[in-house]
């Protein structure tokens, strides 16, 4: 099993909730988060796919600022961002 599998077999389930969360959260203050949102669902669908996902992931990156936690991030905003980074940096690997 690749890495990627591996960490979306870990990650894909909280990140469901995850990037939901938070554009309750901090919405308001990062309106990105609700962007971030759907372009994990794009990833989450085209990956079942087996679509590449470059493109969705590139363009979280840029969105997050490579993935900065903002100052204001709850613990989940945190996570969410730690485990797309990872995630990335996974599936970028493997490209």
């Amino acid at each position: 099993m690749s890495r990627y599998s591996e960490l979306q077999e870990e990650y894909f389930p909280n990140l469901e909730t995850y990037t939901l969360a938070i554009t309750r959260a901090h919405g308001k203050n990062h309106p990105e988060t609700f962007k971030v949102h759907e372009l994990f669902n794009k990833i989450e669908a085209k990956y079942q796919a087996k679509e590449d996902v470059s493109s969705e992931y590139q363009e979280i990156r840029k969105l997050t600022d490579n993935y900065k936690i903002p100052t204001d991030a709850c613990p989940t905003m945190e996570k969410t961002y730690n485990f797309l980074s990872e995630l990335d940096q996974a599936y970028s690997t493997e490209k």
